[in-house]
């Protein structure tokens, strides 16, 4: 969905109408949203809403899908990130590769903390892809931490669910609402920085090709000086 597009009702109704689907409905929607890098908006409102609107949900395995999506989300972009290296000069691969010993060391925690609480995951991603981190560990780390949060999430759903019975429904509009309204001012204060991540990466791309075209002319005059 395309905010300006669409309005927010429909954006609302179409979570609603494929949360409405089931799990697998919930597994898709929550996978869609995941893949919008730097503004997806937060699993655990999204899993306390599928539980207000599904009381028949199970929370534990809302938790589970919702955590499945997001990780399987995060992979694409880690593996996106990862195969840009091959536009990267030697020299910033070099630089890269000698923060390695620190990823290995950090990363299983950072990614733990990233994927366990609002803070933004996008950007750690960007560093350990770009730093050639084992994407087996990235798995296990960021899994964990986002399926404690999202299973948390569940669960205050239903708890809340069951305490106002007569209006889940109305809860889970609420939530969605102000789920897609916080991504939207997101997506308005974070568009700059975005962009701003954008050129800096063409920048650095058409740097190193200056260089490396600096030192073939250089390389050229040398031979032909020669």
């Amino acid at each position: 969905m395309i905010p300006g597009v669409f309005s927010l009702q429909d954006i609302i109704l179409f979570i609603t109408d494929m949360i409405s689907q089931g799990y697998l409905g919930l597994l898709i929607i929550c996978f869609m949203i995941n893949m919008i890098p730097f503004l997806s908006p937060s699993n655990m409102v999204l899993a306390g809403a599928a539980v207000l609107l599904l009381p028949s949900f199970n929370p534990f395995i809302v938790g589970f899908v919702v955590a499945i999506s997001a990780t399987t989300a995060k992979l694409v972009h880690f593996y996106v990130v990862r195969g840009s290296r091959m536009v990267l000069s030697q020299e910033r691969l070099a630089s890269l590769d000698s923060e390695k010993k620190r990823v290995e060391k950090w990363g299983p925690l950072a990614l733990f903390i990233a994927a366990a609480s609002p803070v933004p995951d996008d950007p750690l991603i960007v560093y350990v892809g770009l730093a050639k981190y084992s994407s087996v560990k990235f798995l296990f780390s960021y899994f964990t931490g986002k399926v404690i949060v999202t299973t948390l999430g569940a669960l205050i759903g239903y708890g809340v669910g069951g305490y106002f019975e007569s209006m889940p429904i109305v809860l889970a509009s609420i939530a969605l609402t102000a789920l897609i309204t916080g991504f939207l001012c997101k997506r308005k204060t974070e568009g700059e920085s975005s962009d701003m991540l954008q050129t800096n990466l063409e920048a650095e791309i058409h740097d190193d090709d200056t260089s490396a075209d600096k030192a073939a002319e250089s390389n050229d005059s040398e031979e032909g000086s020669g």
